[in-house]
């Protein structure tokens, strides 16, 4: 299969389902866990960015390697068709962030790639499902709010506001349902635990939306 010519097309299931198994690919041949779901939160944090942070930037985070997407792939049809897929992808996040919307039911929000691991289970044979759960599966959104937190933690200078701003706060309380998130389920409090995991998950894509027109507001961050 090969990506659609527009880099503003969005992507179709079937394409999601070709980014993932490239993401799988990239996730044998590096030393660190590579999701589809991790790099789609790690798209949406590039996209509300204080500023635009380059390929040559970006994919040494991501990989967790000095150069990158460079050696990754041993086909070059396969980075070619990856990075058209990616280029897509962060093209419909930042479409979606800079729609005006009233809630994220609206066709124009932002739907982050969470995969739905319950789902998942219920669907494959016992036997299977039980393997699976044996082997670990991460809380739901886990994985999208870590990679989302990567790419803040990385550029924390960015991010940093100056010391005498007032903003400190806002920026901290936007980002808590990220890190609530991301972090272990034993470590949660107990009324963090009491909410639903998609209100968490709410709460982060509204915060998405916030944050991108936080530096917006500044003069800083990405017009789509």
């Amino acid at each position: 299969m090969s990506a659609a010519k527009s880099p503003h097309a969005p992507l179709r299931d079937d394409e999601i389902d070709a980014l993932a198994d490239l993401v799988d690919l990239i996730d044998e041949r590096t030393d660190v866990p590579v999701s589809l779901e991790g790099m789609d939160g790690f798209l949406t944090a590039l996209v509300c960015s204080p500023r635009a942070i380059p390929p040559e930037e970006y994919f040494p985070v991501l990989l967790d390697r000095a150069d990158g997407l460079a050696t990754v792939f041993e086909d070059a049809v396969d980075e070619t068709r990856f990075l058209a897929l990616f280029e897509r992808r962060r093209n419909e996040i930042a479409r979606a962030l800079s729609a005006p919307i009233e809630n994220l039911a609206d066709p124009k929000a932002l739907s982050p790639l969470v995969m739905d691991w319950n789902g998942l289970l219920a669907e494959l044979p016992p036997a299977d499902a039980r393997r699976l759960k044996e082997a670990g599966i991460p809380p739901y959104a886990q994985l999208w709010a870590a990679g989302f937190l990567l790419a803040v933690e990385h550029w924390e200078d960015d991010w940093t506001l100056p010391p005498e701003s007032k903003d400190e706060a806002f920026v901290d309380e936007v980002l808590d349902p990220f890190y609530v998130l991301a972090a272990p389920l034993d470590e949660l409090t107990p009324e963090e635990r009491a909410v639903r995991r998609e209100d968490h998950l709410a709460l982060a894509l509204w915060g998405a939306y916030e944050l991108r027109e936080f530096w917006l507001d500044r003069g800083q961050g990405l017009r789509a």
